[in-house]
């Protein structure tokens, strides 16, 4: 087999630079950086979003590029690193690289020494996936199997930072003292696994251990959520009567929108910040009326960032799945939602910048580098394929697989 013409060795990518925390700068513009050995790993445990995970089984060295948007999130973490930066939220046209850049920051975090907490898949905590249970004691739908995910993911990432941290309160359940105050959160969640299995108890440590990254100021803290749209709409989960449940009323998306996203107090995380994103790639899960009533408030309000019509832009874009349409005075809302979604007080974040001819020629590089490519890149080829992909990163990508010219 090795003689043959359709055999070829792997392609040596030994030579891509790691993004560590020095990595992503103004320099390194349309720069290609492999993800680190301890990036993927930490990544491995929390999981991948679906279309990232398949494009990095097809790289023979999973990698991203260096974008503007990149440069601009990284050094607004180094800004927040200091003090609390508050929620973001990342918008742009499906396929503009808007979990890629979460990636990004999570890695950079990770590499940087941060506590970081990544929910790649928000939409699993509302998708009756899992098993839940009713406890009256908190008045709330406990999600065992996500709880436990969650801490055992954020140890596996976190466990030499979770070692500087201890607890400021004592942790109590059934009446008695489970864990003191001053735990450090690696014994707390360690123990928790091994020795503690009432899911009221994992629950309870789940709060405590968020709470305390929020509150503390020893370490700058990411909250990086994918699929944030689902924290503000209904779930696919059932009450007994067979109505639909809430976010807010599920144990796990409860205690997200309570401590890191819209906390009563509005503290939020102290030293740090959240980056949340929109997803549009899943047509059952499309960004809920309330959810957009909120960001219009923020977007038409005087001096904003991002105007609403790049928003709704964004939402009607020809490559996403659906087509949601903007509320109005006779649209249907929850109360609750809304009051969440105002209270997180999101800064929107425009990412969907098109593609440069510098990243979309670096992109093409490695594809060709990587086997990827069935046609033989020419200059044509690739102005045609850039203008047939507007500038879409995805849609350039997918252009060229498909192309047997």
């Amino acid at each position: 087999m090795y003689g043959s013409d359709h055999f070829r060795p792997a392609p040596d990518m030994s030579d891509l630079l790691e993004l560590d925390a020095s990595a992503i700068s103004a320099g390194a513009l349309a720069t290609p950086l492999a993800w680190s050995n301890a990036a993927l790993k930490a990544l491995s445990r929390f999981g991948l979003p679906q279309e990232i995970q398949r494009c990095h089984a097809l790289q023979p060295r999973p990698r991203s590029i260096v974008r503007k948007a990149s440069v601009a999130l990284v050094e607004g973490l180094e800004k927040a690193a200091q003090n609390g930066a508050g929620c973001q939220m990342l918008i742009g046209e499906p396929g503009c690289g808007k979990s890629t850049y979460l990636l990004q920051a999570v890695a950079h975090a990770l590499s940087a020494g941060w506590a970081v907490v990544y929910v790649p898949r928000a939409i699993t905590w509302i998708d009756s996936s899992t098993a839940y249970v009713y406890n009256a004691g908190l008045q709330t739908y406990l999600q065992p199997p996500i709880v436990d995910d969650l801490l055992a993911a954020m140890l596996n990432a976190n466990r030499n930072v979770f070692k500087r941290i201890t607890t400021k309160r004592a942790l109590q359940a059934d009446g008695k003292e489970i864990f003191g105050a001053g735990t450090k959160l690696d014994v707390l969640v360690d123990k928790t696994l091994k020795e503690h299995t009432s899911p009221v108890t994992r629950q309870l440590v789940l709060e405590l251990v968020w709470s305390t990254l929020a509150e503390q100021t020893e370490v700058p803290v990411l909250v990086a959520l994918d699929d944030a749209q689902v924290l503000f709409g209904e779930t696919r989960y059932r009450d007994p009567d067979f109505a639909p449940l809430q976010a807010f009323e599920m144990a796990v998306p409860r205690s997200m929108l309570n401590i890191f996203l819209a906390p009563a107090s509005g503290a939020g995380v102290k030293r740090g910040a959240v980056l949340t994103t929109m997803s549009m790639a899943h047509a059952n899960y499309p960004p809920p009326p309330e959810l957009l009533v909120a960001l219009r408030e923020a977007a038409t309000g005087e001096g904003a960032p991002v105007e609403w019509s790049r928003v709704k832009q964004t939402l009607t874009s020809p490559t996403s799945p659906t087509r949601i349409a903007e509320p109005h005075a006779y649209t249907k809302v929850h109360d609750q939602h809304i009051e969440n979604a105002r209270m997180a007080k999101f800064a929107l974040v425009d990412v969907g910048e098109r593609l440069s001819r510098p990243e979309a020629a670096t992109l093409l590089s490695l594809m060709y580098r990587e086997n990827m490519l069935w046609a033989t890149p020419n200059d044509e080829l690739f102005l045609e394929k850039l203008v047939e992909s507007n500038g879409n990163i995805r849609a350039f990508e997918q252009g060229w697989r498909k192309s047997l010219v």
